[in-house]
């Protein structure tokens, strides 16, 4: 079995931060430059497709293909950061504009501080996949995919994706119709205050490998 590429260190940590660093970065000149938010939230969640698929593409190496417990996994990061993306400038430009920066736009380090903090939940949100697809977990021989954490994984991924789906979709059709002060309190959010982001956290659980699932030695 060939190795993974080595890139600067052994679990791809430093390479994925100077990606997510850069690729934020660019987007943040755009956005204080011309004092757009259309792609502030689009760069968030389109970050953590490119550092899926430049993980996964590293560790593929000459005639050897991803192990199935890596294309699911750097598959799953890739769905939902395609979707949350996706939603989030659809929105956006349905809106127009995002009120978070009306006290921000203006001032860089202000901004700046929005764009840093964003830097680091796409960094370290991707670090399971990170991890997983990197030479130190990729450079033993791993455990067959299908086992019973596997399978609880999928299911956890497949019920905070839809969580979180559904409930943005409710809170966006109820902020249409509604003033801002009203509190949507229907569907999902009648049992939960906060579902999208539950769901949220419900995906990242569902799409990270547990120790037991990983052979480093």
């Amino acid at each position: 079995m060939s190795q993974p590429i080595h890139v600067l260190d052994d679990y791809y940590l430093a390479i994925t931060l100077l990606v997510t660093i850069a690729y934020q970065l660019f987007f943040f000149a755009i956005a204080f430059s011309l004092k757009f938010d259309k792609l502030t939230d689009f760069a968030g969640g389109t970050n953590f497709v490119v550092l899926a698929v430049l993980t996964l593409a590293l560790s593929s190496t000459g005639t050897d293909l991803p192990n199935a417990r890596q294309l699911v996994v750097s598959l799953f990061l890739t769905v939902w950061g395609l979707r949350l993306s996706g939603f989030l400038l659809f929105r956006i430009l349905k809106t127009g504009k995002d009120d978070r920066f009306d006290d921000k736009r203006d001032k860089f380090f202000r901004f700046l501080g929005f764009w840093v903090f964003q830097m680091l939940w796409v960094w370290i949100c991707s670090l399971p996949v990170t991890v997983l697809n990197s030479p130190a977990v990729q450079a033993f021989p791993q455990p067959a995919f299908g086992t019973g954490r596997d399978v609880a994984g999928v299911v956890l991924y497949a019920l905070g994706l839809v969580m979180e789906t559904v409930s943005d979709a409710q809170r966006y059709r109820f902020r249409a119709r509604n003033d801002r002060s009203a509190v949507c309190d229907g569907g999902f959010f009648y049992v939960s205050r906060h579902p999208n982001y539950f769901g949220e956290i419900i995906v990242q659980f569902g799409e990270s490998p547990s120790p037991h699932q990983l052979n480093t030695s």
